[in-house]
This record gives C-alpha cells, sequence and structure tokens, in this order.
C-alpha cells in the first residue's frame, strides 16, 4: 500500500532509512579515522537525506538523479588523484600493464569474456583476486547486481551512466529531437557489443578499453607515442565530449548509453533474469504518452503503450523516470514473472485492525501495513539498487570530499 503522492508512510520510510544507515555506515564509516571519517559521515548524512525523500515524496527520478549524479562526480576526482599518487600520471604505465595491476572495470566484461575463457586467461592487465577492483571481485558484484535488478545497475550503480543520465537533464527541452522513425538507434549498442565481442576475439584484447571507450578521458589512458596512440586519444576525447555531454544535453536522451556502450546492451540480454521489471497496468493507462517523452534510453514508445504490451522495452534501465511521470500512477516496479502486483500479503489483516477502535488496534494496522509497504517490489528494488550504488561509489566518494578537506586545511588535494 503505497499513499497518494506514491510516497510510503513515515513509519516505513524510518525502518528503511534505518536500515539504509547501517549499510552506509559499514561501508563509509567504519573503521575510517581523521578526516575519512568525517567525510564518510557527511556522504552518509546526504544518502540518507536522499533515500528517505525519496521514499517518503515518491518522486523517484529526481532523487535518483541527485544520488546519480554525486556518484558520478565524486568518483573521477579520488581516482585521478590516486593514479597520480601511484604513478605520477594518469597514463597507463608500462609497469602497470606487466604486473597486471590497473583496476578492473565492469564495462570490458561485455569484451573480454569469450576471449579470456579461450584463452583460459583474462585478456586484460587486472589481478585476479587479493587486489583493489581484481576480476574476481568485480565479477560478483556484477553476477549478483545483475540477479537482483538487471539492467538497473545503468541507472543506479554505473558511476559512468550518471555522466550522459546528468546532462541529458540539464536542458529543459530537446533541442534535437529524435523522431519516432529514428527511435531504433536505442539498439545501436547491440550493434556495439557485437563488434567489440568480435573485434576482442580476433585480437585476444580488450577493443573497447583501448581504442573507444569515453571514460579513459578521467580515468586512465594509453600515453601518447605514435600515430596509433594519437588516433586513440583523439577517439577518446570524441567519444567523451560527444556521447556523454554534448548530445545527451542536446536530445535530453542518454546517448552514450544507448548507443556507445556494449556492457549496457549486454545488461539489457542477461538482465533478464533479474528479480524486477517495470510493469504498465493496461487497464489504469490513458495514453497520455508523457512516460514515452520522457524516457532517456527511449525505451517506451507509442507501441508499447497502445499495443497494451505492459511492458517497456528490453533496454529500459529502470530509472523511474516514467513512474514518476505517470498522472494515473499506472506505472511502477514489479516481481519479474508476475503481471499485476495485487494486493498486499497483509492487506486484510491491516484493513480488519483499521476498522477498530483503540490504539492496539491502530498501532497493529500502521505495522502491518508497513509490512506490506516493506515488502512490496518497489521498496525493495529501490533499497537493493540504492545499496549497490552507494557500495560502488563510496570508497571513491569519501576519498574525493576527504582530499577537498585536506585542500582547504592543508593545501593540496593530494594526499601523498
Amino acid at each position: 500500500m503505497i499513499t497518494k503522492n506514491r510516497g510510503f508512510s513515515l513509519p516505513t520510510v524510518i525502518f528503511l532509512s534505518l536500515l539504509m544507515f547501517m549499510n552506509t555506515g559499514l561501508f563509509l564509516i567504519a573503521r575510517n579515522q581523521g578526516l575519512k571519517l568525517v567525510s564518510g559521515a557527511l556522504i552518509t548524512a546526504v544518502l540518507i537525506g536522499i533515500f528517505a525523500a525519496m521514499m517518503y515524496t515518491g518522486n523517484i527520478s529526481r532523487y535518483r538523479r541527485i544520488f546519480f549524479a554525486m556518484a558520478a562526480f565524486l568518483f573521477f576526482p579520488s581516482f585521478i588523484a590516486l593514479l597520480i599518487e601511484q604513478r605520477g600520471t594518469m597514463t597507463i604505465c608500462a609497469d602497470t600493464a606487466i604486473k597486471s595491476e590497473n583496476p578492473m572495470c565492469h564495462i570490458t566484461f561485455a569484451g573480454i569474456t569469450i576471449p579470456s575463457l579461450l584463452n583460459q586467461a583474462v585478456t586484460y592487465p587486472v589481478k585476479i583476486s587479493n587486489y583493489f577492483a581484481s576480476f574476481y571481485s568485480m565479477l560478483i558484484i556484477w553476477i549478483v547486481a545483475t540477479l537482483a535488478f538487471g539492467r538497473g545497475w545503468c541507472s543506479w550503480v554505473c558511476f559512468y551512466g550518471g555522466w550522459d543520465d546528468t546532462f541529458s537533464r540539464l536542458s529543459k527541452k530537446e533541442r534535437i529531437k529524435i523522431s519516432s522513425k529514428n527511435d531504433k538507434i536505442r539498439y545501436f549498442g547491440f550493434t556495439m557489443l557485437i563488434f567489440i565481442m568480435c573485434a576482442s576475439l580476433v585480437t585476444m584484447t580488450s577493443v573497447y578499453c583501448e581504442w573507444i571507450c569515453p571514460w579513459k578521458t578521467i580515468t586512465e589512458f594509453t600515453p601518447v607515442t605514435g600515430i596509433a596512440s594519437m588516433i586513440m586519444f583523439t577517439v577518446m576525447i570524441f567519444t567523451f565530449f560527444g556521447f556523454a555531454i554534448v548530445l545527451p544535453f542536446f536530445t535530453r536522451k542518454r546517448f552514450q548509453c544507448m548507443t556507445l556502450c556494449p556492457f549496457g546492451a549486454l545488461q539489457s540480454l542477461v538482465g533478464k533474469i533479474g528479480f524486477y521489471k517495470v510493469r504498465i497496468d493496461t487497464d489504469k493507462c490513458t495514453k497520455c504518452m508523457k512516460c514515452v517523452r520522457v524516457c532517456p534510453t527511449m525505451s517506451l514508445n507509442e507501441e508499447c503503450i497502445n499495443e497494451k504490451r505492459g511492458k517497456p522495452l528490453i533496454t529500459c534501465t529502470m530509472c523511474g523516470e516514467c513512474i514518476s511521470e505517470c498522472p494515473s500512477k499506472a506505472i511502477d516496479y514489479s516481481f519479474r514473472g508476475t503481471k499485476k502486483c495485487g494486493a498486499g500479503i497483509f492487506e486484510s489483516l491491516h484493513s480488519r485492525f483499521a476498522s477498530r477502535d483503540g490504539i492496539l488496534s491502530r498501532i497493529a494496522a500502521v505495522i502491518f501495513r508497513s509490512c506490506d509497504e516493506i515488502l512490496s517490489p518497489r521498496a525493495l528494488f529501490i533499497f537493493a539498487a540504492f545499496t549497490f550504488g552507494m557500495i560502488m561509489s563510496s570508497g571513491f566518494g569519501v576519498s574525493t570530499v576527504e582530499r577537498l578537506m585536506n585542500l582547504f586545511i592543508n593545501g593540496t588535494f593530494l594526499l601523498k
């Protein structure tokens, strides 16, 4: 049961916020000291505020965007500073590659999986285990997250995706409109996935990482030493500013995520095994098409609505934009395999005690109502997605704020 404003009741919000506080405290505060402890406490307070506001108001899209942008823009300052402290440069050093000490990036899974299986070794300069961002640690995180919420990764967890997501919402109107005739562009990511997998299989290298990846602009990149590396550097700059900033701003769509990222396409496929999906109640839907207009990945079109399919297309990132925009409240998260959410398992008990007089009956009614809310697909999905997003960005976020405080106190952003 959810209130008219699409948010949860206050007891439910308090309970879930306390659980989220325990999660964030474990990753952001525990075992920290000094400036890092202060930094972790500050970020924890902000995250709990964002989470509580999202759950109480029911405005998933607004507060998810704030959370996502925070994860994205707190990540890269710390990552760059860490590279400079360890290597003295943002470029990939030969010694680092030889020792396989590059941090494992989740995007590379799309290109290295088959070559690594055939080669019986990871075709990427990364430690298998017992190292920061090792292959196995990232693999486990990816599998668990995919089982939990599928392509929801792309709108809740991926700190890279926060870039095009943020810039796609800075403009209030579409300056470049993509017509319905051209909306198949959302599937170009699958073409990129096939190309990357084939090219990586032929070369036994991570082709996307070396030649195309826009995120090397804000992480690490190959030093420019010749024509090939100059081409790599040029493509990197072009894809970053073009696909992650300029096109999202002018189209109000997540252009990088739709057309360039092979990992996003991979998530669309493997995400079908996730526990949750976005469901459209065709009985409530008035076909106003507001959800179609706000979808940042064009995963909802007029055919979906008019043909009463009851769900978005496979490229849906579960961002919640359509849920927050729908005036008839016809769209929501649901468990995969179910067509309608239906009444909560404690609905009858809540109704029974709510109709009685007395303080104990009212307390019982509130408890049973909160139990239904906590066990609802929306609450469980948001809690899981928010938790994973926090885990993925927590270390670098805390480090960035710590470094900013160190800059103010000691005059340097670096800690070593």
